[in-house]
């Protein structure tokens, strides 16, 4: 898991943004992400009529939906990086692998939301208590991404603690997501081709990571020699 840690989306590599993209490219990028979450569990409510069931086709959506979305808040910036080593010209946003991770963070509330509310009608405690950790850690994670500062522009709390929480937040998730489809793969369930696909985007995601890594070092050890 240490190709998994805070490097994943801060890196050590600053790309330079493009100058022909106007800093106003990004500005809709979360709340369009997390629109798209609201449009699926809602049309799924629709559909059903507002059955229990809609909730549960819309929760399923906005699942799978997010996990798109983390793939690319957690491959975008780390691939970048590796493109602008053999590209030098390729360069990507600055603020793209927060943007990404505010939009993942966005689009999982949703989904979460779209769980809670008819466990609620129905008081059930476990799923209660599934949203409440879930959304905590999604918050921790929204909250990291990008350095917390007082007035007077003093940090709230400490660098390597910010990041010791974005790297957890994002080995939980991507945990979460490799084990679901472990789960579902090998047990006796309706074969879906989701959590095949899901799995190897998550395996992918982690040797991207994991080169990314190798090259940093690669460039440290380079540069002390």
């Amino acid at each position: 898991m240490v190709a998994l840690d805070n490097n994943a989306v801060f890196g050590s590599i600053r790309i330079r943004r493009l100058k022909f993209i106007p800093k106003f490219t990004l500005a809709p990028l979360v709340g369009g992400i997390a629109l798209v979450a609201m449009v699926l569990v809602l049309g799924a409510i629709l559909a059903r009529g507002f059955a229990e069931n809609g909730f549960r086709l819309g929760s399923q959506l906005a699942w799978r939906y997010t996990f798109f979305v983390f793939f690319a808040a957690l491959v975008a910036p780390t691939f970048c990086r590796l493109a602008n080593r053999f590209f030098p010209s390729f360069s990507c946003p600055e603020s793209l692998a927060r943007k990404l991770i505010w939009g993942f963070c966005a689009s999982y509330g949703v989904y979460l939301l779209s769980v809670f509310v008819p466990h609620v009608i129905r008081l059930s405690g476990g799923a209660t208590l599934m949203v409440l950790f879930g959304g905590t850690v999604a918050a921790g994670m929204a909250l990291t991404i990008a350095p917390l500062k007082r007035l007077g522009d003093r940090p709230l709390i400490g660098e390597r603690t910010r990041r010791t929480i974005l790297g957890t937040a994002i080995i939980y998730f991507w945990s979460c997501y490799s084990l679901m489809a472990l789960a579902r793969i090998s047990g006796p369930h309706r074969p879906d081709i989701f959590y095949d696909i899901s799995l190897l985007l998550m395996m992918g995601a982690l040797l991207i990571c994991y080169a990314d890594r190798w090259f940093a070092r690669r460039d440290q050890a380079v540069a002390a020699a």
